[in-house]
């Protein structure tokens, strides 16, 4: 999914592919390879004419009008097409201006950068000296310098706005990527427009744009690989179906949909500026252009040996890439999370609704205030009577409710002081029973599960199976007036507290094995069924294994047809992640939890603020994804990736939560009560993530083959 998610966003961003697809951008930027001079690119003009280069500014001034997140999805585009010219940096420069500088500022210099007549050039980096209005001083890489025509450079807090002129000399050697052509920079006395205090909105808004680009560069990377794996073919098969191949695509797809999140909400932050675009800007720079260097390589390794020819492409992605990695600093934009998370600073993960919203607030508030003013028991039974709670499940046992309607529940809710019971798995197969069950076995078994007087679970791990949903060998055989069931599940989550468990089955092991399995309700205390918990390696038993002996199963007890459970236990699977509310947050460990250990001991990790801060990048760009995944459903577009993709994050999270939180424990690691008590919990429980729920290697494959298109190992039956 690309930066745009509502309709306006999708149709900018299809004009400006269609555009530069149509004046074959990329054809252009390799003419440039070979070339002594530096044209604007013969699309520049129309560009400039269709607005792109104004799209962030006022209309008084010659722009469009609209925001910054419109010129992040131009920017995506143009990194897609490793498009030439200077259009970052000629948008970077007149977005500073129009952020800090006065108007008489603003009247001067945005009308010529917003009609395309004033390419400009940017430097995060320079070594200046101001003074009466005149600039001296260096700039080691001014991006876009080879067709500058203005300059815009930090000077100590300031910024200064120098047109190119006679005290102006622009150095362009060899290029590392000569379709954008960045310049060493001197200045001799230069008039300069100084804007008091701007360094930091050139920072943070050339994270924004560049990081924008960066995605481009990253997504496009990651489909030209994953296209090729479709078709390219070695030892008699598609490489896509190998799982190595399989699993860079995938990693490449999941650093890219991250990079995504942060950038799409660091464009949001524009509108409130201040530490809010500050935090979330140096989230997108830590995430954005790593990933567009990780998709750059790994598409040339994907593509193999042609990729690292000229003729091939995959080169000017690599250019392009390196040259944003040096502009962009990771590094020191990681470091900045880390201070401002030690500020206090974070991104409230808030979905804007649309005008309808208003007119379901009044009624939810009404329900919301009744139920606050109830007691705790009553207010679970007003909450199954009125439908709210589950609103997202269909009528009577929840309101059908759309997007909108659930974030207004969710708000209200959470003003009145209303907590909707949490029924985690039991919530899950519920619904399966609702969506597949029959009309007496809804009645049975829906309103107990509501009240919570009866807590159900999922058998369907198997020892022989692992990740292997299908590869069930329990055995259900034909009685008189039911089944019986033979068999061992295993990893069980709260089997020794259900009474009830939805189980797949196997009934004609003659079949394939997606075929032949049927779901059966087992009451947990019947007689043969037998529950051993999981000691696990912190001494706690959050798994079971369950063993059947001749278990006898009612005819009524089966759910949806003989033979035909598969696509109930698929439902039972989908249901985890159906609601779009608050959710019950991530168990993950927050960054803010580790910086009183590296403030007290910040020699113990290798990379310091750096790691920390990548890793609080990520963590937030996690959480973004489901805020975008809201802001999708609100507009009425399809589920994105974002499920495959936030389990797989998740799981890498924990694995470095728990890295980061040992190094910093130092000799206290070895201990689990006082300062390692923390780091040495981590140590026994972070593994399991990337194993339970399916391991992040089946993960790696759902994301190539669901949301790439690769195909399936055809060994795999």
């Amino acid at each position: 999914m690309s930066i745009a998610i509502n309709e306006d966003h999708r149709l900018l961003a299809e004009t400006a592919s269609a555009l530069l697809t149509r004046r074959d951008a990329r054809a252009a930027g390799r003419a440039l390879l070979e070339s002594d001079s530096e044209p604007l690119p013969a699309f520049w003009q129309e560009a400039a004419d269709l607005g792109w280069l104004g799209l962030h500014l006022p209309e008084e001034h010659g722009g469009a009008g609209f925001g910054l997140a419109e010129t992040a999805i131009v920017a995506e585009q143009m990194g897609r097409a490793v498009a030439p010219g200077p259009f970052a940096p000629t948008a970077i420069a007149s977005a500073v201006i129009d952020a800090v500088g006065d108007e008489e500022t603003k009247r001067r210099f945005l009308p010529g950068l917003a009609d395309g007549s004033v390419p400009a050039g940017i430097a995060l980096d320079a070594r200046l000296e101001v003074s009466g209005g005149t600039a001296s001083g260096s700039a080691p890489a001014v991006l876009g310098g080879g067709l500058a025509r203005l300059v815009v450079l930090p000077a100590g807090d300031d910024v200064v706005v120098v047109e190119v002129g006679d005290a102006v000399t622009a150095e362009v050697p060899a290029n590392l990527d000569p379709s954008r052509r960045s310049a060493r920079v001197s200045l001799d006395g230069a008039p300069a427009a100084v804007l008091v205090g701007g360094r930091r909105a050139l920072v943070d808004l050339a994270r924004v744009i560049l990081s924008a680009e960066a995605v481009g560069v990253a997504r496009e990377c990651t489909e030209l690989a994953a296209a090729y794996a479709q078709e390219r073919e070695q030892f008699g098969r598609v490489i896509g179906t190998f799982q190595a191949v399989k699993h860079h695509c995938a990693n490449m797809a999941v650093a890219t949909e991250l990079a995504t999140s942060a950038v799409w909400d660091a464009a949001r932050a524009a509108a409130t500026g201040g530490d809010q675009l500050t935090f979330a800007a140096a989230a997108a720079a830590a995430l954005a252009a790593p990933a567009a260097d990780l998709c750059a390589n790994l598409t040339t390794q994907v593509h193999g040996g042609i990729a690292i020819t000229w003729e091939h492409d995959a080169h000017l992605y690599v250019r392009r890439a390196t040259t944003l990695l040096a502009t962009l600093s990771a590094d020191n934009a990681a470091g900045e999370v880390t201070a401002l998370t030690r500020q206090g600073v974070t991104r409230a993960r808030t979905v804007e609704l649309p005008p309808e919203a208003e007119d379901l607030r009044a009624e939810v508030r009404a329900i919301a205030e009744e139920l606050a003013a109830l007691p705790e028991e009553r207010q679970k039974e007003r909450l199954i009577e009125t439908g709210y709670v589950m609103p997202h499940w269909p009528e009577p046992h929840g309101r059908a409710a759309g997007a909108v309607e659930q974030l207004v529940v969710e708000q209200e809710f959470a003003a009145a002081g209303v907590k909707r019971p949490h029924y985690g798995i039991t919530g899950w197969v519920v619904l399966t029973l609702i969506q597949h069950g029959t009309e007496q076995q809804v009645s049975r078994w829906v309103g107990p599960a509501l009240r919570q007087d009866v807590i159900w679970c999922q058998l369907f791990s198997e020892p022989a199976a692992g990740s292997d949903a299908a590869g069930i060998t329990t055995r259900a055989t034909r009685v008189d007036g039911g089944w019986l069931v033979n068999g061992q599940k295993v990893w069980t989550s709260g089997a020794h507290k259900a009474g009830k468990g939805f189980a797949t089955v196997r009934t004609d092991p003659e079949v394939p094995k997606h075929q032949g399995i049927t779901m059966m309700v087992i009451d947990m205390r019947a007689e043969g069924v037998d529950v051993r918990p999981i000691k696990m390696p912190s001494g706690a038993s959050e798994f079971n294994e369950v063993f059947f002996q001749d278990v006898f199963v009612p005819d009524e007890d089966v759910v949806g047809p003989v033979n035909g459970g598969w696509t109930v236990a698929r439902a039972t699977l989908g249901n985890e992640s159906v609601s779009i509310g608050g959710g019950q947050g991530t168990m993950s460990t927050p960054a803010s939890a580790m910086l009183p250990h590296l403030d007290a001991h910040p020699d113990r990790l290798t990379g310091g603020a750096v790691r920390v801060g990548r890793y609080a990048a990520e963590h937030h760009a996690m959480e973004m994804l489901n805020v975008r995944s809201a802001h999708r459903a609100v507009a009425g577009g399809e589920p994105g990736p974002e499920g495959a993709i936030t389990k797989l994050v998740l799981s890498e999270l924990g694995h470095e939560a728990a890295a980061i939180m040992n190094a910093l424990s130092g000799p206290e690691a070895v201990y689990l009560d006082g300062p390692g008590a923390f780091s040495g919990a981590l140590a026994l429980l972070h593994r399991g993530l990337s194993i339970a729920g399916g391991t992040s290697e089946i993960k790696r494959n759902q994301i190539g083959e669901r949301i790439l298109g690769l195909p399936r190992d055809p060994l795999i039956k």
